[in-house]
């Protein structure tokens, strides 16, 4: 085996030497046009990075440990649990309704598989959505936000999506490589980049939902190292795991610091709380998204976050959103950073 590892090793060394070899090529006259040099020197890097990207060996998330995707993105253990004192809302009858037939009509067999769990997730995170969008649509008529020349960008729930990084990974280079579940955006993935998301939910079968948050912060973990890469003022990442039953929720700071909730069961007293959670991640990564335009007044900042809903329904819905705060990120960006309270 050894001669074969010392191959591979001495292959990789002839790849970095043709890169360096293909570079010093863009080098050997001088160009009569630097603009035009400038664009096929970027064009020519962006290639060699692809062509790279190919040749690292990659790392599925779903084989790491929770330690071990804390330490490829250095976040930090935070022992506060999270929403632990977070005021519930009332559960929708038509939401308990649906997941209580849903029991009713699948075996407890078939309850085991992480089909079940993809089926109530499915459930609880279209309702939270939809309650919340008619929350925003309702109060903002009710304000008379019709007269505001900008709007929230609207969130878009997306499933299986791709999340792929180079990382660090036992001294080498690896390409963290996998899909998430579910992922929630503030615009389509199609016209940005993995920066823009905001929560990620992975669903496991039955008994597994903590097996997955090794592979659940490493999604996250990605996420949060491409908005600072982009030297964005919110770098903060929403996350749940769940078996469809069981839920556990994960947090990522602008400091880099890893938390987490309790697990909680929905067949429990936990069912509203689960419920308001997954409401209070929706309100946070809305007043986090950017504005179709950029809001100089402050007096129509204010306007377009009470288009969400009021002042005492926004503290209502997540255990403390009283240290958002509104910060201007660039010309065409609006978004609600987590600051300090005033309080």
């Amino acid at each position: 085996m050894e001669p074969t590892k010392s191959a591979a090793t001495e292959s990789r060394k002839r790849k970095r030497g043709l890169v360096v070899n293909d570079l010093k090529t863009l080098f050997d006259t001088e160009p009569d046009d630097y603009e035009i040099a400038w664009h096929e020197l970027k064009r020519r890097i962006i290639d060699l990075e692809e062509n790279a990207r190919q040749t690292v060996p990659s790392l599925a998330p779903s084989t790491l440990s929770l330690p071990e995707a804390r330490q490829i993105f250095n976040l930090r253990q935070d022992h506060d649990v999270l929403w632990a004192g977070i005021n519930e809302l009332p559960v929708p009858p038509y939401l308990t309704d649906s997941i209580d037939r849903i029991l009713a009509v699948t075996s407890e067999t078939h309850q085991t598989n992480e089909a079940f769990a993809r089926t109530i997730i499915d459930q609880i995170l279209i309702s939270a959505l939809y309650e919340e969008n008619h929350t925003q649509t309702t109060q903002t008529t009710q304000h008379q936000a019709s007269s505001l020349p900008e709007d929230p960008a609207v969130l878009e729930l997306q499933h299986e999506t791709q999340f792929q990084r180079q990382v660090a990974y036992r001294g080498e280079t690896r390409l963290l490589s996998g899909y998430a579940d579910y992922t929630v955006w503030y615009e389509s993935p199609k016209k940005s980049n993995l920066a823009t998301n905001l929560i990620i939910i992975e669903a496991k079968k039955m008994n597994s939902t903590d097996t997955c948050l090794g592979q659940l912060t490493s999604y996250m973990g990605l996420v949060h190292a491409n908005r600072k890469d982009e030297q964005k003022q919110n770098s903060i990442i929403y996350g749940a795991a769940s078996d469809g039953l069981s839920f556990r929720f994960c947090r990522i700071d602008n400091e880099g610091n890893w938390s987490k909730s309790r697990l909680m069961e929905w067949e429990t007293e936990d069912k509203a709380r689960i419920y308001s959670v997954f409401r209070s991640l929706i309100r946070i990564a809305a007043l986090s998204s950017p504005s179709t335009s950029p809001i100089k007044d402050p007096q129509q900042r204010e306007k377009i976050l009470v288009s969400f809903g009021s002042p005492e329904r926004t503290r209502r819905f997540d255990y403390n959103l009283s240290k958002l705060k509104i910060v201007e990120e660039d010309d065409e960006t609006e978004i609600v950073s987590w600051g300090e309270s005033s309080s």
